[in-house]
């Protein structure tokens, strides 16, 4: 019995907030202030593509790091990186929004990373993404009730309660079980689903890699993340908002987040 709840405390996350929402309040940096940023709308991406809404075409074998200076191989991994859009069925606001973002970003159902990382070049095209952003951020506070100043019992008036604290720290002992070679193997993902599930809070927590390689990789979502998807959906949407020619204060968005990577051309 004792062992029964251990692998339940340990493997359960500890709350059934949305990824983003996990992502903007507990992620482990020191100077997140619990917006929705860009990565929000990765990680809806990511669980578009776990469901199945957002197929992928991948044509690179090999696992795939993209380092901080973007390179000729970078771009080439992104060629062969294709998105498929294939939605059907009820979506949350949020999950549509997020799609048809894509879809005029892109001018098109499918397309490669790499022709997306170009369009994001283009300032009306720029613009019109953080008019989209805007709205599919606005959709996740929305549907969550999520505010940085206030969400539920956890956070109050921008600071977390003691609930609030409490949670952070289960939080952190569920990445502590994420990335834990140790810990992944004595309690494995039981199905797909939740290996997938798992791999996505990795994500949240930038450690999406990490927890990748402690378990299967047997999806187009693992495959994804495998190739470094995530990290290059960030790279794409970041260049968007730093080509964006107004640049409004009071909208929430975080300009000049995309200064860490190098990006020669775009192209």
């Amino acid at each position: 019995m004792f062992e029964n709840n251990q692998k339940e405390y340990i493997t359960n996350p500890p709350s059934e907030d949305a990824y983003p929402i996990v992502a903007a309040l507990f992620i482990n940096k020191r100077f997140n202030n619990r917006v929705i940023k860009v990565n929000s709308l990765s990680l809806t991406i990511l669980d578009l593509i776990r469901k199945g809404q957002i197929k992928c075409d991948i044509d690179v074998k090999e696992s795939y790091n993209v380092n901080k200076k973007i390179t000729n191989d970078d771009f080439e991994v992104m060629k062969n990186i294709t998105l498929r859009i294939a939605n059907s069925g009820e979506l949350k606001t949020s999950e549509t929004l997020a799609i048809n973002l894509l879809k005029t970003m892109n001018k098109s159902k499918k397309f490669n990373l790499k022709d997306m990382l170009k369009q994001s070049n283009n300032t009306s095209i720029a613009n019109k993404f953080k008019n989209d952003f805007i709205d599919y951020k606005q959709a996740v506070e929305n549907e969550n009730g999520y505010s940085p100043e206030n969400y539920r019992d956890i956070v109050e008036n921008k600071k977390f309660t003691s609930k609030g604290k409490e949670l952070k720290n289960r939080w952190k002992g569920y990445q502590e079980y994420l990335k834990s070679q140790e810990l992944s193997e004595k309690y494995p993902p039981q199905s797909v689903e939740e290996n997938a599930s798992q791999i996505i809070y990795g994500a949240c927590f930038d450690i999406e890699k990490e927890t990748l390689e402690l378990r299967e990789n047997d999806s187009q979502l693992s495959d994804f993340i495998d190739k470094d998807g995530y990290k290059l959906l960030n790279i794409i949407f970041s260049n968007a908002l730093s080509n964006v020619k107004e640049k409004s204060k009071g909208d929430g968005i975080f300009y000049g987040v995309n200064d860490k990577y190098t990006i020669p051309g775009g192209g």
